[in-house]
């Protein structure tokens, strides 16, 4: 029987930690490296390695790459190139699974676990559609907030509030008030019963120091 073996490598802003490796945060361009060694000394042809399970805020820019031969105990690199989206689940460990198969129909599996890390940036998006009628929906994210020296450094929740105003400053309405934890996150806001016109939608966190953060932005409601 030949055996192949697969040796990971992971490469290009990527660190290991607690058996995950740590992916940025909507992140580009991030690589796997797998080594492909021939553990016999019998020459083997056609290995194709394919990404078989994925989350689907992973994309990879090919999910097959293929090696014409692989000599006896010779190895070979084959690197696939991905990119995480915003709305990866943030500090949860995810299972990446590939397939090694080649010309004889034997198979091999490898299993790599990623974890992605924290937002960096506290960011309001622009809301979608805009203009809007009579639903639209509002994105942000809240970046890693250390709270006081009282946690040891743990990563705590934050309160967020997100409210919406009229052009003149007056409160419509409260779509979010309550502690969240780093990540991405999605509103939708229903103006059925509102007029049209120009709105304005804020947003405030507050970490465990009292530390604020404000931003606001504009939209357009047309009946």
């Amino acid at each position: 029987m030949r055996l192949i073996f697969a040796i990971i490598f992971l490469i290009t802003s990527l660190s290991y930690s607690q058996n995950a490796y740590k992916i940025p945060f909507s992140s580009k361009d991030n690589s796997i490296e797998l080594t492909i060694r021939n553990g016999s000394a019998i020459k083997t042809k056609d290995i194709n390695v394919k990404i078989t399970d994925k989350p689907a805020w992973v994309k990879f820019d090919e999910e097959i790459k293929s090696l014409e031969v692989l000599e006896g105990s010779e190895e070979k690199p084959v690197e696939f190139k991905f990119s995480v989206d915003k709305t990866a689940p943030v500090g949860e460990q995810t299972i990446l699974k590939f397939e090694i198969t080649d010309d004889k129909g034997e198979s091999w599996e490898k299993e790599i676990a990623i974890e992605v890390s924290p937002p960096t940036e506290f960011k309001l998006y622009q809301n979608y559609p805009n203009p809007f009628n009579p639903s639209t929906t509002i994105e942000y994210t809240i970046p890693s907030n250390t709270s006081s020296p009282l946690t040891k450094g743990r990563t705590e929740e934050g309160l967020v509030t997100l409210k919406i105003y009229d052009i003149l400053g007056r409160e419509v309405t409260t779509l979010v008030n309550q502690h969240q934890k780093p990540g991405f996150y999605r509103v939708a806001w229903n103006a059925g019963n509102y007029a049209s016109g120009m709105y304005i939608y804020q947003l405030i966190t507050k970490d465990g120091n009292g530390k604020i953060k404000i931003q606001r932005k504009k939209m357009l409601l047309m009946k």
